[in-house]
């Protein structure tokens, strides 16, 4: 890795560091972050910083993280999936049996802020997925998780180990470590703020983490009303902020740019030029008498009819002829800000017509927006060059919007990654396809370039359809209804919680007891009296 070199040298000085060796350290850890930066991993990763300044901010000691590793293996795998038009698809885990038991058959796991919101607060306070949980929540349940699966994995090459050459050759292995893509939310705060969340996941073995450009204090699940977003710039500043922290970390994390833009409504701000032709204002000026009488309808009420509130785009381009129409399409697609737009349409038209942005104001201040794919779309080509994947928040599962979507931000980044939110906001059965085409679905988009796709709450739904059905049983049925709907299919399914001793690493523990006391302890856990033994068919 690029931090030995730099470590080596630290290790020479024996001591404090002499000036002479904090110039050879300095020079050293420039030319280890440039060769870990410049590496083919970060060839499509633009850095508006340099070598020594990430050096600067890394300290005498470099660092080094097991989610390096996962980082790595995460990439590599996903940019295989691109290039067959295949996937990764996944679902938000919420406990170690889930992420263990995923592992025979899910190459990633998600990690869920909503779940987290929801059933893991490190306030122990749950709630609806606002982001008003404390921000080392999802960290905290991302390092739980890594752990379970460093423990599993343990476990089996222990065990493995055990076995035959033979028997080992029939029975491969599972792979316990399969990387994890956590939920940042906006970051919790400011950039600063942003830094140490990025900091907390590389920590507990996060391979990845989603950021989204919504405004943080109004921060909503993506599939709740009344969404605010930060300009464009800002979440362009907050993806670089996280790839800062992981360069400081010697870490390759995946960053996945969310975009809300689709569905919300409001905007902070209006200093991105590239946002102001999604901006709403009013087209006709009213009295000011009007506009106090109606201020609480301001949010899609009467004001909004009587005041004619619409993009400047949608305003001017009804009026340009077909041949102006394109020549303003392609400069508004260019991201021209309104004083230009205003220009332009003065050059066409002989005359701006009225456009007040401010009067269409909330309450709060905020700008009000008209949110769309091609909103989406501008901004995830704004993301690319500081993030891995970028995700566009839907709200139905459309296929030919996801293909459009795909289509023209691909043909300004072909090499862009795309991620999904299989979501199960999503009415599926109202979403108007055949179960075929439900079955299909996340191989369809594979194939139109979303090489990650994700069930965010799947763990969640799984975990309360399954104890319910249970419960209502065994109220009725008791016993019969725990060994029918549980044991019996555990045993048919060779589920290994079935010896459920041995799935928690009873004998792990036993062996560990062992070479610590020389083989002479007689208290192991599996030992005579365990019950597990009547459990005699191996798993």
């Amino acid at each position: 890795m690029a931090v030995i070199a730099a470590k080596e040298l630290m290790k020479e000085s024996m001591g404090p560091l002499t000036p002479d060796h904090e110039e050879q350290a300095l020079s050293q850890l420039v030319a280890d972050k440039k060769c870990f930066m410049e590496s083919d991993r970060f060839k499509f990763t633009r850095r508006p910083y340099t070598a020594e300044q990430v050096a600067l901010l890394s300290g005498t000691f470099p660092q080094s993280f097991a989610s390096a590793e996962q980082a790595d293996k995460c990439y590599n795998l996903l940019r295989s999936h691109q290039a067959t038009g295949t996937c990764s698809h996944t679902f938000g885990a919420l406990d170690p049996v889930q992420v263990t038991q995923m592992a025979q058959s899910l190459s990633t796991v998600y990690v869920s802020g909503w779940q987290s919101s929801s059933t893991a607060s490190t306030s122990n306070e749950p709630g609806p997925d606002v982001a008003d949980y404390p921000y080392d929540t999802v960290p905290n349940k991302v390092d739980q998780l890594f752990k379970a699966q460093m423990f599993h994995d343990r476990k089996q090459f222990e065990d493995r180990m055990r076995q035959t050459p033979e028997w080992r050759r029939s029975n491969p292995p599972v792979d316990f470590m399969r990387p994890i893509i956590a939920d940042a939310d906006t970051g919790h705060g400011g950039l600063t703020a942003t830094m140490k969340l990025c900091k907390m996941f590389i920590e507990r073995g996060a391979a990845g983490l989603h950021i989204e450009d919504q405004k943080p204090g109004t921060k909503k699940c993506g599939h709740m009303g009344g969404k605010v977003l930060v300009s464009t710039e800002e979440h362009c500043q907050r993806l670089v902020a996280c790839r800062l922290q992981a360069d400081i970390l010697n870490c390759p994390l995946l960053v996945v740019a969310r975009t809300d833009a689709e569905a919300a409504t409001l905007l902070d701000n209006n200093m991105d030029p590239r946002d102001h032709s999604f901006i709403k204002g009013a087209t006709i000026q009213l009295a000011e008498s009007f506009s106090q009488t109606v201020r609480a309808g301001r949010d899609g009420g009467a004001w909004d009819k009587a005041a004619g509130t619409m993009t400047f785009p949608e305003l001017v381009r009804p009026q340009l002829t077909m041949a102006q129409q394109q020549e303003w399409d392609a400069a508004v697609s260019e991201g021209l800000g309104l004083p230009g737009m205003m220009a332009l349409a003065t050059r066409m038209l002989g005359k701006a017509p009225f456009f007040d942005w401010e009067a269409a104001r909330t309450t709060e201040g905020y700008y009000r927006i008209q949110g769309s794919t091609d909103f989406c779309i501008m901004r995830a080509k704004a993301f690319s060059p500081f993030a891995d994947l970028i995700w566009m928040e839907t709200g139905k599962p459309i296929a030919s919007q996801a293909q459009y979507f795909a289509t023209e931000v691909l043909k300004a980044v072909p090499h862009q990654m795309l991620a999904y939110n299989l979501s199960p906001s999503f009415n599926w059965d109202a979403a108007g396809m055949t179960d075929a085409e439900m079955e299909s679905f996340i191989w369809d988009l594979a194939k139109m370039g979303y090489c990650w796709q994700f069930i965010t709450l799947a763990g969640f739904h799984s975990d309360a359809l399954g104890v319910t059905r249970f419960a209502r049983a065994y109220k009725e049925r008791g016993m019969g209804a725990y060994v029918n709907m549980i044991q019996r299919p555990e045993r048919e399914e060779k589920v290994e919680t079935l010896t459920h001793q041995k799935w928690s690493g009873a004998e792990l523990t036993d062996q560990a007891q062992s070479v610590v006391t020389a083989g002479t302890s007689s208290t192991g856990i599996m030992s005579a009296g365990v019950t597990e033994a009547q459990f005699a068919s191996k798993l």
